[in-house]
């Protein structure tokens, strides 16, 4: 049985939350704003837009990308821009016949214009050099890590490439889109902006939270500031159709869990299984008509059923595939028949699994002898390096530290695969450590304190993460005639009536009649609440389970 270890020394939720995140109190409760003329050339891009769209008339033109955060931030800059009387031609790439970001195909024909590039462009040089010899301005506003040989912009925006000179650098392309937003209305009132900044906050929530950036700094301003706004009672209606529309796909009151796991998946899986289907989630958020938005709003949440039966059924062929390379320092497998647009989920699926990082790669129909490949990091491993290491062996690579996308003809594989591996054994990732850990040790009847704690120092996320409580001596009551239920399809969940609370364990019912249906356990998990039927009531979502007795 795994050990069950106790990091740090803490004796409430606040006390954790502040030793894990290195926060104060304040820095969570109400996080800095950073005032936007403190992040590098976004002053002068703002002026740039007002000189070069607004009072010259230059045609805008803005490339996006077909993720969430993609699509978000062409939306802000699309709302932004209608503010100032300027309407906009949006580009949305098509996953699997354009690519990421920009290219030269995809802007061929556009001259004398300004072509504003969001969530892309940094590694962009060929295609902004051709953009530039057509005649056009370039602005270049992206939060991915630069390339040695930045592309000839007129402006470029990225925290990143000179950290050192930026107040907060750890924006994603929404975030960054907001701060041009931020600065080019700064003279105005608060009634003009008002509802326009009610959908710009909401719009900039939902991309940093889709991107998974860390909820430190100016993103928790971001985050928490969107949160309040659509849990607003007042402030909720004044958002746009098309915002509204998405969001009551799900119940609110809204978290950050809500966002990452409900919403976010919906607004990237049209984009996931249809080439043009980010396009119509842009049209989604950007609709005015309630009847339209609803319609679109419903396509959505079908696709992303659809979504979630692909990634079942190619998860179980994945991880067959996995399982012939397990002992590799990092998982590389090659599969058939996998759809482009959800090899990245498996491959984070994977490495969660393994605690190792993962690739995936597939054929691509539409062109013959490519293989496209999706990559995770697991932990703290830095997968950027490996961009350089593989450059001789494939067509295109590109990523940051957590993840990257790669193409290579199908007779390159195996030598880029081994070029990888052989990287690992000179750096290797971390051992995977079977060990379980948490942070606070807490009786039933703690709950409800630890919960609000929990409540009032949230978002969580990367910089701010959760804690892990663990349960002793939890104990059973029974309801009826019984202590326990079985949930899901196979009933492979299961659910725990306690003295005071319900405690549920998805895909630990096998386990937990394993261990004997023991009446008293100990668990390990987080403290949240259950909503169902308009009651709410206080729930433990354990993810191990023990026996009580046990000292580790």
């Amino acid at each position: 049985m795994q050990q069950w270890k106790k990091r740090g020394d803490y004796r409430s939720v606040a006390e954790a939350v502040q030793g894990m995140s290195g926060l104060t109190l304040e820095e969570l409760r109400s996080p800095a704003h950073v005032e936007p003329e403190t992040i590098e050339n976004l002053a002068a891009c703002g002026e740039a837009l007002k000189q070069w769209a607004i009072q010259d008339g230059l045609p805008v033109v803005i490339v996006g990308d077909y993720d969430a955060d993609g699509i978000t931030s062409t939306a802000i800059l699309v709302k932004l821009l209608r503010h100032f009387g300027v309407t906009p031609q949006t580009i949305i790439p098509r996953r699997f016949t354009d690519g990421y970001g920009i290219s030269e195909t995809l802007i061929e024909g556009i001259s004398d214009s300004l072509i504003i590039t969001v969530d892309n462009g940094i590694a962009a040089v060929e295609p902004i050099l051709a953009a530039k010899e057509a005649g056009n301005k370039i602005i270049v506003l992206d939060h991915h890590l630069p390339q040695e040989t930045l592309p000839p912009a007129d402006i470029i925006v990225d925290p990143h490439i000179h950290p050192e000179k930026n107040g907060y650098e750890d924006y994603c392309g929404a975030g960054l889109a907001y701060k041009l937003a931020e600065y080019l209305c700064a003279g105005q009132t608060a009634q003009e902006k008002k509802s326009l900044f009610f959908d710009l906050l909401v719009l900039a929530c939902l991309g940093t939270l889709a991107d998974v950036m860390p909820l430190t700094g100016d993103n928790r301003y971001l985050v928490t500031q969107g949160l309040r706004i659509i849990n607003h009672d007042g402030w909720y209606p004044q958002l746009s159709s098309g915002l509204r529309a998405v969001l009551n796909l799900a119940q609110r009151p809204y978290d950050e869990d809500t966002i990452k796991f409900q919403i976010a998946p919906i607004l990237n899986a049209a984009g996931r299984l249809y080439n043009a289907g980010s396009t119509s989630v842009l049209k989604a958020l950007l609709s005015q008509d309630e009847a339209q938005a609803a319609g679109f709003a419903a396509k959505m949440q079908q696709i992303n059923e659809r979504r979630k039966t692909l990634v079942t059924q190619c998860l179980e062929q994945a991880q067959v595939a996995a399982s012939y390379r397990a002992d590799d320092p990092i998982l590389i497998i090659c599969c058939e028949g996998i759809p482009e647009g959800i090899i990245g989920i498996l491959a984070g699926k994977l490495s969660e699994a393994y605690q190792k990082p993962a690739f995936v790669f597939s054929p691509i129909a539409s062109l013959s002898g490519i293989l496209k490949g999706s990559g995770r990091s697991y932990g703290d491993y830095d997968l950027f390096p490996l961009l350089q290491v593989v450059a001789p062996y494939v067509e295109t690579a590109g990523g940051h530290t957590g993840a990257a996308g790669i193409s290579v003809a199908q007779e390159s594989y195996e030598e880029m695969a081994a070029a990888i591996q052989a990287y690992a054994v000179e750096h290797p990732p971390a051992e995977p450590d079977d060990s379980l850990y948490y942070d606070l040790e807490l009786r039933e009847e703690e709950l409800p304190l630890a919960l609000n704690e929990l409540k009032a120092l949230a978002p969580y996320g990367p910089g701010v993460e959760k804690p892990v409580l663990m349960v002793r001596d939890y104990q059973l009551l029974p309801k009826g005639y019984h202590s326990h239920r079985l949930m899901g399809r196979s009933n492979e969940h299961i659910k725990l009536f306690g003295t005071q609370s319900d405690a549920v364990g998805f895909h630990l019912s096998q386990t937990y009649q394993e261990l004997g249906s023991p009446e008293c356990v100990d668990l390990l998990g987080t403290v949240g609440e259950n909503r169902f039927q308009g009651r709410t009531t206080l729930q433990f979502q354990f993810e191990a389970i023990r026996p009580s007795g046990r000292d580790t």
